[in-house]
């Protein structure tokens, strides 16, 4: 009878327990489960914005790979970040990815910046996820890994269009065209007159009497100066002689004492005559007081001075 009651005791507690548990903790502890489950099948992905890119840091990662190239770094140029600009805009706005739609074409666009192009490249990206490398992809690609290599490319201009996880971007790379100077030789506008002019002037100065002129002496400077022009420089006197002893020339240029004085080069009268006053066996065409009469022929820097006594 004692062990049955013990019975009856224990399975009152146990049935008292369930029904406590059940009506007070149980709604609590289910709860507690349920939740729990939630939570760790929650998606707990959260989307962030990535720091956006600059055209510094841009620049910095182009020059990087050209000068692991070997390559020399490109600079930034403002005209060509406004032909960019210009760029990117059709882009964007018009899908105008060669400029066929809008007309404003990467050569259209450098144009309006004023810059005057030899050679022009381009790097595109749109939508392109930023945390993505993007010298990583440009090389993957023949085009844009030869423009990023190109050994003539001086310039560079870019323009960045950020959004919180993608970025676009389009890079224009140049060398600008050569200035070529042209060399501008003065106009030579002297001729005998000139010369002869001051070939006098500075006899007078010198203290001796300035020259007469002979027409017989004119013949012989015509002559040779002509021989000079042919021949495109100076001879050396080797065809004076032969110029005087010429059959209808030598009876009259035997009658004197002629000398003959050249000069080549020289860009004005004065300049010519100082040369020839600076140079030995030339001085006596102005210090020479033995000569009277003369003559002046001369074309292109190249001058003859015949003179006599």
């Amino acid at each position: 009878m004692k062990k049955f009651l013990i019975y009856i005791v224990i399975v009152s507690v146990i049935v008292f327990g369930y029904f406590f548990i059940k009506s007070n903790n149980g709604s609590k502890l289910v709860s507690g489960l349920s939740l729990q489950q939630i939570y760790i099948q929650r998606d707990q992905t959260a989307t962030f914005n990535t720091p956006d890119w600059t055209t510094d840091e841009l620049i910095t990662k182009i020059n990087n790979f050209r000068v692991s190239m070997g390559l020399s770094k490109v600079t930034e140029n403002t005209k060509l970040d406004q032909a960019a600009k210009a760029r990117i805009s059709v882009i964007l706005s018009e899908q105008d990815y060669n400029g066929s739609i809008t007309g404003i074409t990467r050569e259209k666009a450098l144009e309006s910046a004023g810059y005057d192009a030899n050679l022009i490249g381009e790097l595109v990206l749109i939508g392109f996820v930023k945390t993505s490398d993007p010298i990583t992809y440009w090389e993957s690609a023949t085009t844009s890994k030869g423009t990023l290599a190109h050994t003539d490319f001086k310039d560079i201009g870019i323009a960045v269009k950020n959004s919180a996880d993608k970025v676009d971007v389009y890079v224009l790379m140049a060398s600008p065209r050569a200035v070529i100077k042209q060399v501008v030789t003065p106009t030579i506008t002297w001729g005998g007159p000139d010369l002869w002019t001051a070939i006098n002037k500075r006899r007078v100065e010198l203290g001796v009497n300035p020259l007469k002129q002979m027409d017989f002496l004119c013949t012989i400077a015509s002559i040779r100066l002509n021989q000079l022009l042919e021949l495109g420089k100076l001879d050396g006197h080797e065809g004076f002689v032969p110029v005087l002893n010429r059959p209808d020339l030598k009876p009259e240029a035997d009658k004197y004492n002629i000398s003959e004085f050249l000069i080549q080069g020289y860009p004005t009268p004065s300049a010519a005559v100082a040369a020839w006053e600076n140079t030995m066996g030339h001085k006596s065409l102005l210090a020479g007081g033995e000569y009277v009469w003369g003559c002046v022929y001369a074309q292109n820097t190249f001058g003859v001075a015949i003179a006599a006594y």
